[in-house]
Formats: structure tokens, sequence, C-alpha cells
């Protein structure tokens, strides 16, 4: 008891002294979040921070608005690696992006691809971990909810329309479409163990994916992509390339391993290999966002349920709700404009409210008679999540309103680096023997070392890649699973090292970040 009162005194001195540094803030969560402030036209009162290196921001339900089209104030972002730098977007006319694969390589700057045929597609963008906080065994990751997700116009120009310009493909047994992205890339680091580069099938590539370089009749920002990523209407975000350096014509799919292991569709305690479904087309899905999200109260009476629905490349036929666990349904109203089969469609759903705590949930039917299951697939990484019982809508309707309502805090990160780094060594002299036996793998045994990529406080290291794990703040169960399998673009280590020496490196991250 006594170590848990000085550990405890020792953080809030070093934040309470981090905090008076950065002179007076509003609260202590921004006083947290003014480690690293957040990407230009992105603001707090929208989203939950899951991390802050690479970016990891979820846009709160109740942000999300009821017309169809996502505000790039609000769009959510997920990157695998940390941003390229401002400069690029300085120029970006200049921005130049290789072609291979085709009968003329060479390359096109955004200028000279913008003499292309320009076209113009709505399509929702979504992580492939959207509805990971589902799960019930807690899959290592981003823990998202819903917000994972948007819909935006994007304009640009055809890739079968710049295969065209360089004469097509150079060859017959061409079927893939690579595409990488320009995120710089660690040092001693095998390459296509990190590089962001994705395949796609060829055919889907000609007929309908982009390059773009506006997002809602905007340039398209750097945290987006820009000035230029690929678009693949209906497919996960992971495959629409963000700072498209690259596109090749190619016989197989990428060898990276985002594409060979990462981004898998398999079992619970499997390893990812090519031997799974890679996480492509986009199944039906619906959801309700309000009102009442984030604890909002809602006044009792009418009113008017709100959701958006979306199946990949195919539309929506239909969304029912119901207010009974999906014991009884009843048809919902599709609003507003149709834009298209890959963007998703509007719902509304009106009903009489008394007071107390109600649920709804959405089910939704595509083109094609898809409904959403009642529960999702489980899978190793929490992917594909698309049942419609676990992100059901609690409202709380109340006879009166409060007399001012606030928006609660963004999420923000746990502790700042500063905050952290004050009691890394006091912490390092409390770790238990096996996690002092982590931290000699975590600097040493494993290979890359764990710091090239991480930042941590305890261990003295800054890397530029991976999450900040003080902000972080994983368990022990979360970091053996990413240690085992592979998360995002960190690759598995369970074949190097033992099962004792990841369950130390585990209790070593856990006990090292602990709150």
């Amino acid at each position: 008891m006594l170590y848990c009162e000085r550990r405890l005194l020792l953080k809030s001195l070093a934040l309470g002294s981090a905090v008076a540094a950065m002179g007076p803030l509003r609260s202590h969560a921004a006083a947290q979040s003014a480690q690293r402030a957040l990407p230009p036209g992105k603001y707090p009162e929208n989203f939950l921070v899951h991390n802050d290196l690479p970016w990891a921001l979820e846009t709160r339900r109740s942000r999300y608005g009821i017309a169809p089209i996502t505000p790039q104030s609000a769009f959510f972002v997920r990157n695998n690696l940390p941003t390229p730098p401002a400069s690029i977007v300085d120029n970006r006319q200049q921005w130049r992006v290789d072609v291979v694969g085709t009968k003329d390589t060479g390359s096109l700057s955004l200028a000279e691809l913008q003499s292309l045929p320009v076209h113009v597609i709505a399509t929702v963008l979504q992580c492939s971990g959207n509805g990971r906080a589902f799960f019930p065994h807690h899959p290592s990751g981003s823990p998202w909810g819903v917000g994972a997700a948007g819909c935006a116009l994007w304009t640009g120009v055809r890739i079968g329309d710049v295969i065209e310009r360089f004469g097509g493909a150079a060859g017959e047994d061409t079927e893939f479409l690579t595409t990488t992205g320009a995120e710089p890339l660690p040092p001693g680091v095998d390459p296509e163990q990190v590089v962001v580069e994705r395949s796609v099938p060829l055919e889907k590539g000609r007929r309908d994916c982009l390059l773009v370089w506006e997002m809602n009749g905007a340039p398209l920002p750097l945290v987006h992509g820009g000035p230029l990523r690929l678009i693949v209407p209906g497919y996960y975000g992971v495959n629409n390339i963000k700072w498209v350096k690259r596109i090749a014509l190619t016989s197989g799919q990428s060898g990276a391993h985002i594409q060979q292991s990462g981004y898998r569709f398999r079992p619970v305690d499997d390893a990812g290999g090519p031997q799974h479904p890679t996480m492509w087309r986009m199944p039906v899905k619906s959801w309700l966002n309000g009102p009442g999200a984030d604890g909002e109260p809602v006044l009792r009476g009418r009113v008017w349920l709100h959701g958006v629905a979306f199946s990949g490349e195919r539309g929506i036929d239909g969304v029912e709700v119901s207010g009974d666990e999906g014991s009884s349904w009843h048809a919902a109203q599709l609003l507003g404009p149709d834009l298209g089969p890959n963007a998703w469609r509007s719902f509304v759903f009106p009903v009489e409210l008394e007071t107390g705590r109600h649920r709804f949930v959405s089910r939704a039917t595509d083109t094609q008679g898809d409904s959403q299951p009642r529960e999702a697939v489980m899978n190793q990484r929490g992917y594909g999540h698309n049942g419609w019982l676990d992100p059901a809508l609690a409202i709380d309707v109340v006879a009166k309103l409060p007399a001012a309502q606030s928006r609660p805090a963004a999420q923000a990160p746990a502790a700042s680096t500063g905050a952290a780094a004050a009691v890394a060594s006091e912490r390092a002299a409390d770790l238990s023997p096996l996690a002092q036996e982590g931290r000699a793998i975590f600097l040493q045994r494993a290979q890359p070392a764990c710091g090239v990529c991480h930042r941590l406080a305890d261990a003295g290291t800054q890397g530029p890649v991976g999450p900040n794990l003080d902000v972080l703040q994983p368990t022990a169960a979360r970091v053996r699973a990413a240690v085992s399998h592979g998360v995002g673009a960190m690759p598995s280590f369970g074949a190097q090292l033992s099962k004792h020496e990841i369950d130390a490196l585990a209790a070593y991250v856990a006990e090292a970040t602990a709150p």
C-alpha cells in the first residue's frame, strides 16, 4: 500500500509540474492532449484519441450528422505509420507518382494527372477494425467502437485511364494493382515488414479505383493522404493507400507484411498468412448515431432516431429498427440522396419515448439480399464487425433537459511524455522479476529491437513508428497478442521469441506503463 501511494504521489507531482509548465489550460484532459496537437482541421470535441503516433482518431458517435457526407473536421483518422512531413503539400502540383508494370513505364506529376478526365465518387472509408471494442477476447489494436468510418466525396482520375496513358498492362499474367505509400520507414528494419503497400484485383482497379486530390471539394488534407491517395470504392480503408508514390501492375500480391499476413481474417489464435481471406470488400453494416449518443440526454416525446447503412459495391435496399433486442423489427425510412453503391445511406425512424433508458438496434439489407447477422464472426484481430446487436444505441430520456449541457472533453493520451519520463526511473526499480527480464528483451533480445519503432519512457526509447506505449498503456494480454500474432504494420515475433520471453515482454510493457 505504501508503494502504491508513493507511486501515485510521484506521478501526481510530475504531471502537475508538466501541466504548470504548459500554462493555464481549460482542463486536465486538455493538458494531456497538449502533448501532441491534433492535425490541422481536427477538433478535440469530435474525437476519441486512441493513439497519437501514428494517429488513431475515432469520430464520436454524437458528432455524426444526419446527412450522408461526413465533414473533414469530424472524419476519423487511422494511420499505420507516422505522417510524412507537411512540406509534401506545400507544392501539390509537383507531387509525382511512378507507374510500373505497364508497356510504357514512367511517372506523372499531380498537374499531369489533372489533365486526364476527372471523376467524383462518394464512398465510405472504414477501418478493418471498426467495432473491435465489441469483441469479447479484447484483440490488440485500437478499441474502435463505431467511429472508424466516414463517407466523403472524392475527386480524381481513374486508375484505368492512368494505365491506358502508359499503353496498358505489360504482361498477360498481370492480376493485381499494387500501390505503395510514401510513409517514412524506420532505419534498421526490413522495409517489407513495415512498408504500407497493398494489392487489390486489377479488374477492380480498372473498373472504379481513383487517384484523388480532393476530399469533399477541398484539397486533400495531409492527414488523409494529401496530396494524392488511392480510393478503392467499397473496400476496407487499408487498401486506400495514402501519399501514393507508386502504382504497379503485378502478377502476384505484394510481399509486404501488411498484405501477406497483416489484415487477414483469421480464427482466434491463428497466425495470419496468405491462406486466410484478406480485408477487401466491406459487408453490409449499419448502426444508429442518435439522438442520445455519448450520454447526451433526450427530451421525452417524439424522437427521430437516425443512423447510417452501407454495403461495399452493393448499396442498401432497406433498414429495420428494433427496440426490443431484435424480437420485432420495423422499417426505417431511407433519407436524402442515394450517392451510389459505395456511399452510405442515411435513415431515420420516429418513435415515442417515455422517461428512462431505451436501447435500439438497426439491421440493414443490401441490394444482393445480404442482411446483417445478429453477432459478428469471431476472429483474431477483431476485424470486419458487422453484427447488429453490439453497437446498440442507448438513450437516456428525461422529462426536462438540464439547464446547460457540456460535451465531454476529448479523450486524450493518458499521460504526457514529460510526466512519464519523470517517474520512469522510480517505476523501473519496482518492476517484478519477470518484467525486469522483459525489459532486457525489449531493449536487446527482440530483433529489430522494440525501441526502434516504439516510444517507452522507462526504456529511454523514442521510436518514431509504433504507438507511444506510455500513451497506449496496453494490458499484458494485449501486448502478448500483438507480439505473438502481429498487429497492423507490426510483424509477429512468435517465431523469434519463446512463450516465456513473450510473457516477460508483455509483463514489462504493462508494468512500465501502468497508470
